[in-house]
C-alpha cells in the first residue's frame, strides 16, 4: 500500500469530496448526488442494526436529506452471495420506486448505490453483527463523530457520482477509496470497473484485472498467482497489476435488465437459487471466461442472457485502497500503520492524542477512561472505564463497561464486551477474548494453525481443563472452529471478567467448575443476540459522560479543553460553545491580548469539531494575529527611520556565529515567554574558524535593490515598492531582505521606490550568505535576519541597540508569519556561552548572564561536546504554529513542557560551571524527551537507529533548533568516547558530515 502526505494532491482530492459532502448533507450543494443508497446485510437482525445507524445519522441531520436509504437483508438469512445480493437489492430497490426501476427510461434519471456489507465478518469478530461497513475509523466526520466505512464512503463517493451521468455503482463495504475521480469514464456503454496498480504480492490475495487497449478488459483474475499473472498478460510494469477495487458500475440499459431479472420468475424467492458471486459469475460471464452449463438455475441463465457481449471496460486509476479486514489489518488501521491516516488533516485524526491523565502510545478512540497506561499499536474503542486501564502492546479493548477495579490486558489479545439479549428475553453479559492473530474460520481438526489466545487452541482448552464435547456440544468434530465454540459464558459484566481474566491467566477467581455451570455462547451466537439497545444506551452515557462540565466555563478558565472535545454531544452545542467564547476573547483584545489569543484558539476547536471550518479558520487567524500584535506592541517604542541624511557607508558587512542550543529552547517564544518570560541556555560558535552567517550590502549608482542569495545561488531586482510590499513566503530566499527593508521604511506603499533610493544616494545590494545546510537547527534564519537589520541601521546611521535588535528580529519573524522567539537572534548577537533571560510582559527585556565557566571546564565540555550534521531537513514554521496552538489551547502537556524546560536550561548551566558532565547528559537527554513531547516528528527512524549506535559513547543527546533541524548536539561519556565518537562519525557516509567548531568569543561583527 502506497504512502502519501497529508498536503499530496491525493489528500487535497478527499478534502474536496469531503467538503462536497458536507455540503450534500447541509442542503448547500447543488451537484448530483445519489438517488438512493442501498445496504445489504446478511440476516434481518444484521439489517435492522444497519437501519438504526442509519436513522440516527438521519434524525442528527448527517445524511443528505434527498436520497432514499434501504437495507436489504439476504432472504431469510441464506447466503445468496454478492451477486445474488446485487439482485436482492434491485429487488428492494423496485418495493420502493414501483416497477418503473426495471425500465431502461427511469434508469436515465437515476443514480443508485450499492454497498455490499453482508457477512459475519468472522476474521474481525468484533464486528460481525455491525459488519465492516460500521468499522470505527481512526479519524473524525466533518461534525466530530468517530467515522466509519460508510461515512467515509459516502463522503468520497461525492466525487465519483458526478461522473456518473446515471446508472448503478456496485461498492464492496469493506474497502475505502480514495482516488482521482476525474480518471473515471463512466460515460461509456456497459460495465466499467476500477482497479488502483499494485504489486503482484498484493494482487495475489485480490482480484486482478487484464485489461487491453482503451481500458478493455480481457480476462478477470482471482488471486493469480505471479506466474499466472503473467502468463494472462496482467503484468503491468514493475511487476504491476490492476487490483480490483470492488467498484463497478452498470450504465442504465443493464442496470434495467438486472433490475427485471430480479423482479422476474427466474429469481423467485432466492429460497433455491445458487450462491452468486459479483466479482466471481458476473465479470466471467462479461469476459466469456464463464458461461453457465445447460440445466443451470434460471437465474444464473438469465444473467448470462443480459450480460453476454455487454462491452466490459476497466478505468486504472491512482489512489489509495484502505481494506478493512482482519483484526491484524483493522488494528494497523486503526494505529496509523498504513497510509489511510495520511489522507487527512491532523486536526481530524482521532485516538492517537491521549487525554492528559492518561498514558498512552496507543489509540483511543470514544472512551472514557480513569487513567491508565496504553502501550504502542494498542486500541481501546467504546469503553467506559471507573479503573485504571493497562493495555499491552498491540491489546484490543472493546466496549468495556460496568467492570469494577483496574483492567489489564495482555499483549495481542482482544477483550470485547458485548450486551445480549436471548431469544427468551434474559439479557446479560459476555465479554469475549481471543487473540488478534486467531482466525476463527480454520478448524481444529484439520488446521494446525486454528489458535485461541495466539497459541494452538487444543493446548489453550487443555490448559484450562475445558473438555472440547462441552465448548461443541452440537458440533461435529470436523466443523469444530473458534467461530462456533461455545466458550464464553452468560453473566453480569463483573462475573464474565473474572472469567476473561481467568482465561488469560490473569486470575483465580474463576475456574473451569464455574465455567461448566454457566450457559455459554460463542462468537457466532453471541453476535447474533447482541442487545442493540443496550449498545445505543451505552454510547448515549459515554457522550453524557464526557459533557458533564460546561464548555464555556471550563474554556474561560484555562484548562485543557481536549478531552472535552473528544466527545461532544452535538454540533449545536459545539457550535454555540465555539461562539460564545470567540465573543469572550474579542472583549479581551484591548486589555490582554495572549488571554485572548488563547480564547480565539480554543473557540476554533469547537468550531471545528462543529464542521464550520471557515469560522474555525478565522478564530485560527484572530488567535495568531493577537499574538503578533502582542510582539508589535512589545517593539511599538522602537521606531526604525529612513536617516535623512542617506547612506552613510558606501558598504557594510556583517556577520555573526550560529547558536547550539542546549535547553530552555520554546521557552522565549511568544506567547509563552510574553506570559511567563524565557529562560534559554545557549552557546555562540564558530564553524572551522568562521562566522558563516553574513550580510553584506554595496551601494549602487542605479535606483535599485538588488538582493543576492549566495546560499540559494538566486539574484532578483526590486524596482518597485510593489514589488518589495508583495507577499513573500518563508521559502523565499528574499523574505527577510523585503521585510526589513518594509521595517526600515524603504518600501512604503504609494512612494516610488526609485525616488526613495535617490534621496539616500542610490540603489542597494543586498547579499546574503548562510554557509549552513538549510534546516540545520542552529538558528542561521534569525541570526541571519540579525545581521540584515544591523547593517541597514548602520548604513542609515540609525542608532540600534544589542536588545532592540533582538525585538525588531522578532518582530520581522512575525511579520513574515513565521514567528518564532527572540533566543536565535540572541544566540548570534552575543558571544560565547550564556543564559539568556526574560520577563513576563509585551516587551521582552532580555538579561544575558555569561556562564562563568573556567578556561578549563570550557575546554573540558569541547573535548566532550560533537556537533554533527545528519543530512535531515526541516523547515520550523508548521511547527511553531502547532506548539504555538498546543500552548494557546492550554494542553496540560505542552504548558508543563514549556515550564520544565526553563528549569532545565538552568540545571545545565550549572551542570557546566561545576564539570558535571554526567549530570548534563541526563538533563541533555531529558530535554531531548520533552521536545518530543511537544512534537512526536522531532525524531524519525534514521535518528534514532544513529543515537541507538551512538549511545554506549554518549552521556547525552538531541537535534539542534525548535523545528528538530539537522545538526546532532553530542555529548560523549569521556575524552576516550569523544574520540570514538568523533572517528565513526567521520567516517560514517555522506550527507552527514562532521563539524569542527569553536565557543566564539566575538558575537555579531561589524565591518564598515
Amino acid at each position: 500500500m502506497g504512502y502519501v502526505s497529508a498536503t499530496s494532491p491525493l489528500a487535497s482530492l478527499a478534502t474536496q469530496a469531503r467538503t462536497a459532502y458536507v455540503a450534500q448533507v447541509t442542503g448547500d450543494s447543488a451537484a448530483a448526488w445519489w438517488s438512493a443508497v442501498i445496504l445489504t446485510a446478511s440476516s434481518e437482525r444484521q439489517a435492522e442494526r444497519y437501519r438504526e445507524e442509519i436513522q440516527r445519522r438521519r434524525r442528527e441531520g448527517k445524511l443528505p436529506a434527498k436520497t432514499r436509504y434501504l437495507v436489504a437483508p439476504d432472504p431469510g438469512g441464506r447466503r445468496i452471495g454478492s451477486g445474488g445480493a446485487t439482485l436482492n437489492a434491485l429487488r428492494w430497490l423496485a418495493r420502493e420506486f414501483g416497477t418503473q426501476a426495471a425500465r431502461e427510461s427511469w434508469w436515465l434519471n437515476q443514480r443508485v448505490l450499492v454497498l455490499h456489507s453482508g457477512g459475519d465478518s468472522r476474521r474481525l469478530p468484533q464486528y460481525s453483527l455491525l459488519g465492516k461497513l460500521f468499522t470505527p475509523l481512526p479519524v473524525t466526520t466533518a461534525w466530530g463523530d468517530v467515522s466509519t466505512v460508510f461515512d467515509e464512503t459516502l463522503a468520497l463517493s461525492s466525487a465519483w457520482v458526478e461522473r456518473l451521468p446515471a446508472g448503478l455503482v456496485v461498492a464492496s463495504g469493506d474497502v475505502i477509496l480514495t482516488f482521482d475521480a476525474a480518471q473515471l469514464d463512466w460515460t461509456r456503454p456497459g460495465v466499467c470497473g476500477v482497479a488502483v496498480r499494485r504489486p503482484i504480492e498484493i494482487g495475489s490475495q485480490h482480484g486482478v484485472y487484464v485489461l487491453g487497449g482503451a481500458g478493455r478488459v480481457y480476462a478477470f483474475l482471482q488471486k493469480p498467482s505471479a506466474a499466472a499473472a503473467r502468463a494472462a498478460g496482467a503484468m503491468l510494469q514493475a511487476d504491476e497489476v490492476a487490483l480490483d477495487t470492488g467498484l463497478l458500475r452498470f450504465d442504465p440499459v443493464l442496470s434495467a435488465r438486472l433490475t427485471e431479472i430480479a423482479l422476474g420468475p427466474e429469481t423467485g424467492s432466492f429460497s433455491d437459487a445458487p450462491l452468486i458471486d459479483l466479482y466471481d459469475h458476473l465479470t466471467l460471464i462479461l469476459t466469456g471466461q464463464f458461461s453457465p452449463p445447460p440445466g443451470s438455475h434460471p437465474v444464473l441463465l438469465a444473467l448470462a442472457q443480459a450480460l453476454r457481449g455487454a462491452p466490459f471496460w476497466c478505468d486504472l486509476v491512482e489512489g489509495e485502497f484502505t481494506h478493512v479486514g482482519a483484526t491484524p489489518l483493522y488494528r494497523r488501521l486503526l494505529s496509523g500503520q498504513t497510509g489511510f491516516l495520511e489522507l487527512y488533516e491532523a486536526q481530524q485524526r482521532l485516538g492517537s492524542v491521549a487525554p492528559a491523565h492518561l498514558r498512552s502510545a496507543g489509540v483511543v478512540i470514544d472512551s472514557v477512561l480513569a487513567g491508565g497506561d496504553i502501550k504502542p499499536g494498542a486500541v481501546v474503542l467504546e469503553c467506559e472505564l471507573e479503573g485504571p486501564v493497562q493495555a499491552a502492546r498491540g491489546a484490543m479493548l472493546h466496549g468495556l463497561t460496568d467492570i469494577p477495579g483496574p483492567i489489564e490486558v495482555p499483549e495481542d489479545i482482544v477483550v470485547h464486551q458485548v450486551p445480549v439479549v436471548l431469544p427468551d428475553g434474559r439479557r446479560g453479559t459476555v465479554i469475549r477474548v481471543y487473540g488478534v492473530h486467531d482466525d476463527p474460520k480454520r478448524r481444529l481438526d484439520e488446521d494446525p494453525g486454528a489458535t485461541w489466545l495466539n497459541t494452538p487452541m487444543k493446548e489453550t482448552l487443555a490448559g484450562l481443563g475445558l473438555e472440547p464435547d462441552l465448548v461443541w456440544p452440537d458440533v461435529p468434530a470436523g466443523e469444530r472452529t473458534l467461530w462456533n465454540a461455545r466458550l464464553f459464558p452468560l453473566s453480569p459484566a463483573a462475573e464474565a471478567w473474572e472469567c476473561a481474566r481467568w482465561m488469560l491467566g490473569l486470575g483465580e477467581d474463576y475456574d473451569a467448575a464455574r465455567w461448566r455451570a454457566a450457559e455459554r455462547l460463542s462468537l457466532a451466537t453471541s453476535a447474533e443476540w447482541t442487545d442493540t439497545q443496550a449498545l445505543s444506551d451505552a454510547r448515549t452515557r459515554r457522550l453524557q459522560a464526557n459533557w458533564r462540565a460546561t464548555a464555556v466555563s471550563l474554556a474561560r478558565s484555562g484548562a485543557d479543553v481536549r478531552p472535552l472535545l473528544a466527545h461532544a454531544p452535538g454540533i449545536s452545542a459545539l457550535a454555540q460553545a465555539g461562539r460564545a467564547i470567540e465573543a469572550c476573547a474579542r472583549q479581551l483584545e484591548a486589555s490582554a491580548l495572549t488571554e485572548a489569543a488563547s480564547h480565539h484558539y480554543q473557540a476554533s476547536l469547537f468550531l471545528a469539531q462543529a464542521g464550520l471550518g471557515e469560522e474555525a479558520a478565522r478564530a485560527r487567524a484572530a488567535a495568531f494575529q493577537c499574538v503578533q500584535r502582542a510582539v508589535e506592541a512589545g517593539v511599538r517604542d522602537l521606531t526604525l527611520e529612513v536617516a535623512t541624511q542617506g547612506w552613510q557607508h558606501d558598504a557594510v558587512s556583517v556577520s555573526a556565529p550560529p547558536r547550539v542550543d542546549l535547553g530552555g529552547g520554546w521557552s522565549d517564544t511568544p506567547p509563552f515567554c510574553l506570559d511567563w518570560g524565557g529562560t534559554v541556555l545557549n552557546i555562540a560558535v564558530e564553524l572551522a574558524g568562521d562566522y558563516p552567517i553574513r550580510t553584506v550590502l554595496r551601494r549602487l549608482r542605479e535606483p535599485v535593490i538588488r538582493c543576492i542569495s549566495e546560499e540559494h545561488g538566486e539574484l532578483r531586482e526590486f524596482r518597485s515598492s510593489a514589488e518589495l510590499l508583495a507577499p513573500a513566503g518563508p521559502g523565499s530566499p528574499f523574505s527577510i531582505p523585503r521585510v526589513a527593508l518594509r521595517m526600515f521604511g524603504l518600501a512604503r506603499p504609494g512612494c516610488e521606490l526609485a525616488d526613495t533610493l535617490r534621496a539616500l544616494g542610490g540603489g542597494l545590494e543586498i547579499r546574503t550568505i548562510v554557509d549552513l545546510p538549510m534546516g540545520s537547527g542552529l538558528g542561521a534564519s534569525s541570526i541571519l535576519a540579525a545581521t540584515l537589520l544591523r547593517a541597514l541601521a548602520v548604513m542609515l546611521g540609525i542608532p540600534l541597540s544589542d536588545q532592540a535588535l533582538s525585538d525588531q528580529v522578532m518582530r520581522l519573524e512575525q511579520l513574515m508569519t513565521t514567528g518564532g522567539g527572540w533566543q536565535d537572534q540572541a544566540g548570534g548577537i552575543y558571544p560565547g556561552a550564556k543564559l539568556v533571560f526574560s520577563g513576563p510582559g509585551l516587551r521582552q527585556r532580555l538579561r544575558i548572564e555569561p556562564l562563568g565557566w573556567t578556561e578549563s571546564r570550557q575546554a573540558e565540555f569541547s573535548e566532550r561536546f560533537v556537533l554533527y550534521y545528519t543530512g535531515i531537513r526541516r523547515v520550523a514554521k508548521d511547527l511553531l504554529a502547532q506548539v504555538v496552538g498546543a500552548y494557546l489551547a492550554r494542553e496540560t502537556a505542552v504548558v508543563q513542557v514549556l515550564h520544565s524546560i526553563k528549569t532545565l536550561a538552568m540545571e545545565m548551566a550549572y551542570a557546566m560551571r561545576e564539570g558535571e558532565w554526567e549530570r548534563l547528559g541526563e538533563l541533555i537527554d531529558r530535554h531531548w524527551g520533552l521536545n518530543q513531547i511537544l512534537d512526536p516528528h522531532t525524531t524519525n527512524a534514521p535518528i534514532n537507529a544513529l543515537l541507538e549506535e551512538l549511545r554506549p559513547l554518549l552521556a547525552g543527546a538531541k537535534l539542534a533548533g525548535a523545528g528538530g533541524g539537522g545538526f546532532l548536539l553530542l555529548l560523549a561519556r569521556s575524552p576516550a568516547a569523544a574520540y570514538e565518537l568523533r572517528r565513526k562519525l567521520a567516517a560514517a557516509p555522506a550527507p552527514g558530515q562532521l563539524y569542527p567548531y569553536r565557543i566564539a568569543r566575538r558575537g555579531l561583527q561589524v565591518s564598515a
